[in-house]
C-alpha cells in the first residue's frame, strides 16, 4: 500500500502548537477547576480551527469561522434526526448524493470537495448525541472555540506564517456513484447501530465515512492510520480515566493534546484520531473509571466495523469503475459502422 504523497510521515510545527496552547487556555482552566467533561468539550470545539490552520493573509482568516459552521451544522442535523431512525437513514443516504449532484452548480470545486468529504461523517457524529440540545450545545462550542482562535490568529503577523502554496489544479469532483456509495455506507453502519442498539450509533458511521475517499490509495492509507490512531487514543483515554488522577492532570494532558493536534497538521500519517479519540473517551467516561474499559472496547470495535464496511464498499466501487472503463475502452477500440 503506497502512501498518497511525499509529505513527511509525521510533522511537528512549533508556531501552530504555540497558538493552540494560547487558544486552549479556557479549556485548561475549566478542566483544572474540576469540570473535566466541560473542558474536554471546549477542547473539541477548537478542532475546526486547528484542523484548517491559519491562512497567511489576514483577510482569509475568516475561514476559521466558516469552518465552525461547516463542522457544526451537520452535527446539529444528525442530532436532530437521531431519535427517528428511518428519517436519519434517509437523510444519511441522500446527503452525499445531493452533495455530489450539486457540486458542479456550486462552481467552487474546493468547497464542493470539502462538503462532499466532511458533511456525511459529521452528520454521523451527530447521531451519537442525545437530541437537538446536545447537538446545538456542541455546535456552539465549536463556534466559540473557533471565534477565540480567530481572534488569536488575527494577532499573528503574516510574515511569521509560511507563504500560501500556489493553487494547483482544482480537485476532480467524484461522480454520483461515489455519493451513492457513501450513502449506502452510512445507511449500513448507522442501521446496524440502530438495530443492535449501540450506545453511540454514529461512531461506526463516522469512522467509515471519515476514511471514504474517491482515491483508493488515499483511503487505504487513512484506514490503516485511523485504526492505529483510534486504538492508541482510546487506550490512553481509558487508562487515564481508570487511574483517576486530579483534574489538573487532565488539564495538562488536554493542553498537550490540543497543541499536538495543531502541530502535527499536514502529517501524512493519519494521527488526528489519536487525539480526538482521547478527548472523546475523557468526555464520555469521566469520572466513572468503570465505564472507561467499556468505552475503549466500544470505540475500537465499532470503528473496526466501520472501517471494514468502508473498505468493502470502496473495493466494490473500484471494481465497478474498472469494468466501466474496460467497457468504454472496448467500445472506443471497436470499428465504427459506416452508414
Amino acid at each position: 500500500m503506497n502512501a498518497p504523497s511525499d509529505d513527511p510521515v509525521l510533522v511537528w510545527r512549533w508556531l501552530p502548537a504555540l497558538l493552540a496552547a494560547v487558544a486552549a487556555i479556557p479549556a485548561v482552566i475549566v478542566t483544572a477547576l474540576g469540570s473535566v467533561q466541560e473542558g474536554a468539550a471546549f477542547a473539541l470545539g477548537l478542532l475546526p480551527a486547528l484542523i484548517v490552520g491559519i491562512p497567511p493573509d489576514r483577510r482569509h482568516r475568516v475561514v476559521l469561522l466558516i469552518a465552525a459552521m461547516i463542522v457544526g451544522l451537520p452535527i446539529a442535523l444528525g442530532a436532530m434526526v437521531t431519535s427517528i431512525p428511518v428519517l436519519a437513514l434517509v437523510v444519511l443516504f441522500f446527503v452525499p448524493i445531493i452533495a455530489t449532484v450539486t457540486a458542479d452548480r456550486l462552481q467552487r470545486p474546493r468547497v464542493s470537495m470539502l462538503l462532499i468529504l466532511l458533511v456525511p461523517p459529521l452528520m454521523g457524529i451527530g447521531l451519537s448525541l442525545d437530541g437537538v440540545t446536545a447537538g446545538l450545545h456542541l455546535m456552539l462550542l465549536f463556534i466559540a472555540g473557533c471565534a477565540f482562535t480567530f481572534l488569536i490568529a488575527l494577532a499573528v503577523p503574516p510574515d511569521r506564517l509560511p507563504a500560501a502554496a500556489a493553487d494547483g489544479p482544482p480537485p476532480r469532483i467524484p461522480g454520483v456513484a461515489y455519493g451513492v456509495t457513501c450513502g449506502l455506507v452510512g445507511v449500513i453502519t448507522a442501521g446496524v447501530g440502530y438495530l443492535l442498539d449501540f450506545d453511540h450509533i454514529g461512531w461506526a458511521c463516522a469512522a467509515a465515512l471519515l476514511v471514504m475517499r474517491p482515491d483508493r490509495d488515499v483511503q487505504n492509507w487513512r484506514t490503516a492510520g485511523r485504526f492505529v490512531s483510534v486504538l492508541v487514543g482510546a487506550a490512553a483515554g481509558a487508562g487515564l480515566v481508570e487511574l483517576g488522577p486530579q483534574p489538573w492532570v487532565f488539564a495538562v494532558l488536554i493542553w498537550i493534546v490540543v497543541c499536538a493536534i495543531a502541530a502535527t497538521r499536514g502529517s501524512r500519517w493519519y494521527v488526528l484520531p489519536t487525539f480526538t479519540t482521547f478527548l472523546v473517551i475523557v468526555l464520555l467516561s469521566y469520572p466513572d473509571g468503570a465505564q472507561a474499559a467499556g468505552r475503549f472496547g466500544e470505540r475500537v470495535g465499532e470503528t473496526v466495523f466501520g472501517l471494514v464496511v468502508a473498505a468493502v464498499a470502496s473495493g466494490l466501487l473500484a471494481v465497478w469503475h474498472r469494468s466501466d472503463d474496460a467497457g468504454e475502452a472496448a467500445a472506443a477500440a471497436s470499428p465504427g459502422e459506416e452508414g
